[in-house]
């Protein structure tokens, strides 16, 4: 793949996880706690696979993109460790909504430090974008 080519799936997918955080942002001020912690985890999602695309990695399962971001970005220290927890626990608490029927019960308090982390996600994941030329 080219670099403009490049460059432009990487926008799309900053931009992915940009809505995903407002949609998550949204559904937190009327207490669609699922919602906003699913929005969160996809926010998480296109951003880490934005930046491993940057270097040259892409996987199909979600499981694939979390290793990867874990083993080419936090390991070598190109992202700091904390930012793996945030990953792994927007992930779980998607998983467990999503899919089991007797999940923990989600809470306001909880949800919203799952949408600040997914914030903040973003946010660093952006920061070392830009720092490495893959976006304005």
């Amino acid at each position: 793949m080219d670099l403009e080519t490049k460059r432009t799936y990487i926008s799309i997918r900053v931009a992915k996880a940009r809505e995903d955080l407002a949609t998550a942002q949204e559904m937190l001020q009327v207490a669609r706690w699922r919602g906003a912690v699913n929005r969160a985890y996809y926010a998480v999602f296109h951003i880490a696979s934005a930046v491993l695309l940057w270097l040259d990695i892409e996987r199909s399962k979600h499981s694939g993109v979390q290793a990867a971001f874990n083993q080419f970005l936090v390991k070598p220290g190109l992202i700091e460790v904390e930012y793996s927890q945030i990953y792994k626990d927007a992930r779980d608490w998607r998983e467990e909504q999503d899919y089991r029927d007797l999940a923990r019960p989600l809470a306001q308090a909880t949800t919203t430090q799952i949408v600040r982390d997914a914030e903040r996600f973003v946010a660093r994941l952006e920061r070392y974008l830009r720092e490495v030329g893959a976006i304005d």
